[in-house]
């Protein structure tokens, strides 16, 4: 019977390996210049989004959601609803964190860390990320009919904080559906874009940073 088990939970791994295929070279190109094409249509978005966070250090899970709206080319709020009301800013060089107690003013340019950092989630939002050759070494992966982007940092500074960035993109291989960010820590971020709208009408004082 120890066998059987042993046998049949070796079957199933391998089975999930199978599932997950890495793409060669070409078809790789060929992905990463479909969904660049796609991310440089993309003006505007507006979405909701899920959060989980799993924390090694504490072995559970932090959930949360909210909503965000992007603008090309600098402009992003990201900001959770529930279960606290938090709001991360972004405008240019300038990028504001505002709770129901606190708000801190941040220049990007001044703080190298952080400029990486904003210019991930960007990326990440769009998929632009997958030409930066100087940033990240890219895998794509195909997991039955899902396909799915590695990214691994290249510089010292993301080296230091991430292992990778997960980067899913939706069926039809038009936008990004959702991004996971493993930190060296063992700290697991993943993130899920829900009712996504593409180049909606968003006003600029979305965006305002006072």
């Amino acid at each position: 019977m120890k066998r059987m088990v042993i046998a049949s939970l070796a079957f199933l791994f391998s089975l999930g390996i199978i599932a997950q295929t890495k793409l060669n070279a070409e078809q790789q190109k060929q992905l990463i210049e479909k969904m660049d094409k796609s991310a440089s249509s993309v003006k505007a978005m507006q979405c909701e989004f899920s959060q989980t966070k799993s924390m090694k250090m504490l072995k559970r899970e932090m959930k949360s959601q909210g909503v965000m709206y992007f603008k090309q080319p600098d402009k992003l709020r990201w900001q959770y609803t529930a279960p606290y009301d938090y709001t991360f800013l972004m405008n240019g060089d300038k990028v504001s964190m505002k709770s129901t107690k606190t708000t801190q003013k941040i220049d990007v340019q001044k703080n190298k860390m952080f400029r990486q950092i904003t210019s991930i989630i960007l990326n990440s939002i769009t998929g632009g990320g997958l030409k930066s050759a100087a940033d990240f070494t890219v895998e794509v992966y195909k997991d039955n009919q899902t396909y799915f982007a590695r990214l691994y940092p290249k510089k010292k500074e993301l080296k230091q904080v991430y292992e990778v960035i997960e980067i899913y993109f939706n069926e039809s291989l038009t936008m990004v559906s959702g991004v996971k960010m493993k930190e060296k820590t063992g700290d697991v971020t993943t993130v899920k874009l829900n009712n996504v709208k593409i180049n909606p009408a968003i006003n600029d004082s979305t965006f305002s940073i006072d």
